[in-house]
């Protein structure tokens, strides 16, 4: 029982001693902006760290989005390792890192799910200086809800007490946000109109004005003149959950594949494919379900029924739930292809070519884990070899 006793002990005087040196650690980073929020979160992180470095800050970034990162420069990053799943006390090791590049700024994407972690990782770990909601959209309810104001309210455990808050929200859930703002934090609203349409040729990859005039905004509060924080955002690497557009030639036939995999809820996703419909008259929905995820799946269904398109593909895990609940809300079958179990992705490619008559968008939505990961990469490596044999 002594032993035990003893055991206790010098757990509580380790893990008292071990917050007091993360205490320190975070004084020595004057600046310290924490990005939460249902969407965007990794490319807004990545985005107002670019801009403050092009600044002059040393500016050190971690998002966690599809792969996690520890972000160093415009051209350097490294994964975030990790022995088992993920947890908040990695933001100790973070701030470590972050002090060892000597950064006078960190950018951090919120981890926390749990309302109550939110709040412990906001408090405790990073004590934010300024705090950014990118969004509040229905997404992660069994955690956060079961109502959308739930998960703005859950959302709110990040803003700051003190210092600077901002956010892209500006529907109803808006209000749920702003009454939550402490006394003491100023709040700003953002626009994405005050992004204009040449403002945004410079990304490589297709970037929301949303996400660019939040992280302007941020720039802005701590002196970044406008013109080279953008120039800083264009020229650094992009979140690989951005959405992109994959083109591949072949058998006379083009393909503009559209990845928004990484998108996870039903508003993003429908706002994406407003976004991008209008590329091209003939239409390809390629929805890869996955089989821990019927409920997604049947969701999924409810989104795309509705859709303007030629096919709907269903590939992955379990498909049948998806197409099911297509077939109860009205979509033709001859409408809609099963490629689903986890096929080899060539069949997947060899499919949607045939269902092409000349140029088309093929829209992919659903779960990128695993088999959507393989998937979106046989694609790329098919455009790479498409054009090495058009071009010998």
């Amino acid at each position: 029982m002594l032993f035990i006793l003893l055991l206790v002990l010098l757990f509580v005087v380790f893990g008292v001693a071990e917050y007091s040196l993360h205490r320190r650690n975070l004084a020595l980073i004057p600046v310290r902006v924490q990005v939460n929020g249902t969407r965007g979160k990794s490319s807004v992180t990545r985005l107002i760290a670019a801009g403050l470095r092009a600044g002059g800050m040393r500016v050190a970034a971690k998002v966690t989005g599809t792969n996690p990162r520890f972000i160093i420069s415009d051209t350097e990053e490294h994964p975030v390792r990790r022995l088992g799943k993920a947890n908040i006390l990695e933001e100790l090791r973070i701030v470590r890192l972050a002090n060892r590049h000597k950064a006078q700024a960190l950018v951090i994407e919120c981890m926390a799910l749990v309302p109550e972690y939110q709040r412990t990782e906001n408090r405790m770990f990073i004590r934010p200086t300024h705090g950014v909601i990118t969004n509040v959209r229905a997404d992660h309810l069994d955690v956060m809800g079961p109502t959308v104001t739930d998960v703005g309210r859950a959302l709110s455990n990040t803003i700051p007490r003190r210092g600077r808050f901002f956010t892209a929200e500006r529907g109803p859930q808006l209000q749920v946000l702003r009454k939550r703002v402490p006394r003491e934090t100023m709040m700003t609203v953002t626009d994405p109109a005050t992004v204009k349409d040449d403002e945004m040729t410079g990304f490589t990859y297709i970037e929301h004005k949303e996400n660019v005039a939040l992280a302007l905004a941020v720039c802005d509060s701590l002196g970044v003149e406008r013109g080279q924080a953008l120039a800083g955002m264009q020229r650094t690497l992009p979140d690989s959950g951005v959405m992109r557009l994959i083109r591949v030639a072949d058998k006379g036939k083009v393909v503009e594949l559209v990845n928004t995999l990484a998108a996870n809820d039903p508003d993003s996703i429908g706002m994406l494919w407003e976004m991008v419909k209008g590329r091209s008259e003939e239409r390809i929905v390629l929805v890869n379900c996955r089989r821990d995820r019927a409920d997604r799946s049947k969701q999924l269904a409810e989104l795309v029924a509705g859709w303007e398109c030629s096919h709907i593909v269903a590939t992955g895990g379990l498909p049948r739930v998806f197409l099911h609940r297509a077939l109860e809300l009205g979509v033709p079958k001859a409408k809609l292809t099963d490629l689903g179990e986890e096929r080899p992705p060539e069949e997947v490619y060899e499919r949607v070519f045939g269902l092409v008559s000349g140029r088309a968008l093929v829209f992919a939505t659903g779960n990128t884990v695993g088999y959507g990961n393989s998937l979106i990469t046989y694609f790329e490596e098919r455009r790479t070899k498409n054009e090495e044999r058009s071009g010998s």
